[in-house]
């Protein structure tokens, strides 16, 4: 189940980290304009939308539903209020327990509240997120799908936990060189509970037990179950079915093949791991909410490389055309991206041209 899903370490910090990650993204409106993308300010009504998708959640919390639903369960639905004139004005998130899909002759989304009656929903006015699926409507659960890796690394988890509530004792048999009568077995059992049922408050306590007896451990300890390196295998394959680092998620000990170094090894996070979420995102809403009105939505993945300020300098340099090259970008532009304000004159919005100077005999 999902609660069971999340209390493994491993699946709580990969679905935090993509949720997180992509819900502090910059999300952006462009309107495709005759002389190229232009991006929408002011106070357009979808920009207000963007903010506040509904009464008691901002857009924030509203990715953050997406991808968790995502990266969970394979989908994530929110149904679209609109306007007598078709306008989008609210995006309702739902349980996808109340959500059931129906292809039978068309795409219809049934809706089966706790207090209400079933209804039908035209894809029209429902966000349905997802990864990927094998008919290319449903998306696929990972819960589902990889039960038998998330139960080997609950099942670990939870052996555990008993191992050092038991104070590292696994069990075991207390042997005698000779027989014991019913009595002698019942005069042994008063006295062995204590170390029978030891736990944690227990450590320490003795039990007496008379005729030499011998105790022999049952079962495997930690060391030859090879359990942490166990536990660092499933790690690694939780790891790798959301495309999160080990280092992201606070293993330090394994290192990425992604890049040597971190600016390396987050591009890899981006392009492998969060990129899929992004793109399922985007092409929603640009899909459901703004494809009849010549819009589009972008997220500005810069903000995640904003932390290694040493690579966005020498990115910002090359792109204003240091070192004699020529130039991609605007002063402005590179301003807009670091969240500055624009300055005022032309030549703030000039980019920089490279030209080839000859000497020529006459």
């Amino acid at each position: 189940t999902t609660k069971t899903a999340l209390s493994i370490s491993m699946v709580w910090s990969c679905v935090k980290i993509l949720s997180e990650s992509l819900s502090g993204l910059p999300l952006k409106l462009f309107e495709d304009a005759p002389g190229g993308r232009k991006q929408v300010s002011g106070d357009d009504r979808s920009l207000k939308l963007l903010r506040k998708p509904n009464p008691y959640m901002t857009m924030l919390n509203f990715l953050k539903f997406v991808v968790v639903n995502m990266a969970l369960r394979g989908n994530a639905f929110a149904l679209i209020e609109r306007n007598r004139n078709g306008d989008p004005i609210g995006f309702v998130p739902l349980d996808c327990n109340t959500v059931t899909i129906d292809t039978d002759d068309e795409l219809i989304y049934w809706i089966t509240p706790k207090d209400g009656d079933r209804f039908p929903v035209s894809p029209e006015f429902m966000l349905h997120f997802k990864l990927f699926s094998l008919d290319g409507v449903v998306g696929l659960s990972p819960i589902e799908y990889q039960a038998e890796t998330m139960g080997l690394a609950k099942a670990g988890q939870q052996w555990s936990s008993r191992f050092m509530r038991k104070g590292g004792f696994t069990g075991g048999y207390v042997i005698y060189e000779n027989f014991l009568t019913k009595a002698q077995q019942a005069q042994v059992m008063e006295k062995f509970p204590d170390v029978r049922k030891g736990d944690v408050d227990d450590i320490g306590k003795m039990a007496i037990l008379q005729g030499n007896p011998k105790i022999v451990p049952a079962g495997l300890s930690q060391r030859d179950a090879q359990f942490i390196e166990s536990q660092q295998f499933q790690e690694e394959a939780l790891a790798g079915i959301y495309g999160v680092p080990l280092w992201l998620a606070n293993r330090a000990g394994k290192t990425s093949i992604m890049g040597s170094n971190l600016e390396q090894q987050l591009t890899g996070f981006i392009t492998f791991g969060l990129k899929p979420y992004i793109d399922a995102v985007e092409d929603e809403f640009n899909d459901k909410v703004y494809r009849k009105l010549s819009r589009f939505v972008e997220f500005t993945v810069e903000g995640l490389l904003r932390a290694d300020s040493a690579g966005r300098s020498t990115y910002y340099g090359s792109a204003l055309g240091g070192s004699g090259g020529s130039g991609w970008m605007t002063i402005n532009e590179v301003r807009e991206k670091e969240n500055l304000p624009p300055l005022d004159g032309d030549e703030y919005n000039r980019v920089t041209r490279w030209e080839m100077q000859s000497n020529v005999k006459t």
